[in-house]
């Protein structure tokens, strides 16, 4: 049972931002794909995270990363038939978009997409941060956060900018700082595991009660 943490990041177009979180318009496309791969039962501890692989569209096409990250799928669900795909608003945002430039570009059957996409088991994060949220304790009701702000809740380092501002840095072709920040972004990991031991936490205290 391996575990699939999984990013992407996708392009608003200035004269229709609407782009970059719909994957059905002209202008629509991801610009990368970032991801981290840990097999075994639990998923990674503290020293156990490494930084994540880019699959980058500037190296050749969307097509073509979307091929390479379709492939990797495949593999790893063909070797690990109980895959978590791990994330942070993944049910929301990143696997439908995903879903949708993949069958626009017609890379296989909705059926298989569907299937590989969605039916893996998995954690979406931006459901769990409801039980820090403020908004929880104040309405009385379920209230989900942003990432910055259960990062910033577990004091885990903190992204510099928004996903907008890869889009401008794609334009300018200065791709080094759409790495930069992706690479704050992705504290998927030590989010998950913060998560754990949160819960875990509440858990003791409430049988000490």
């Amino acid at each position: 049972m391996g575990h699939l943490f999984l990013d992407i990041e996708t392009y608003s177009a200035e004269q229709n931002e609407e782009s970059s979180l719909n994957p059905y318009m002209p202008e629509s496309k991801v610009l990368l794909i970032a991801y981290n791969y840990y097999g075994g039962f639990r998923p990674p501890v503290k020293s156990e995270i490494r930084p994540p692989t880019f699959l980058k569209e500037w190296e050749g096409d969307e097509r073509e990363m979307l091929i390479k990250f379709l492939a990797l799928l495949r593999d790893l669900q063909r070797k690990d038939p109980f895959l978590k795909i791990h994330g942070f608003n993944i049910l929301k945002f990143d696997l439908p978009y995903l879903f949708g430039r993949m069958k626009v570009h017609g890379l296989a059957p909705e059926r298989e997409l569907h299937d590989m996409l969605f039916t893996p088991f998995g954690i979406d994060m931006m459901q769990l941060s409801s039980v820090i949220s403020d908004g929880t304790r104040n309405r009385e009701q379920l209230w989900g956060i942003s990432q910055t702000d259960a990062n910033r809740f577990f004091h885990i380092q903190l992204k510099e900018g928004t996903g907008k501002d890869c889009s401008r840095f794609y334009d300018a072709r200065e791709y080094d700082r759409i790495i930069d920040y992706c690479t704050q972004e992705f504290t998927f990991e030590q989010l998950l595991n913060s998560f754990y031991l949160y819960v875990r936490t509440l858990m003791a205290e409430k049988k000490e009660t």
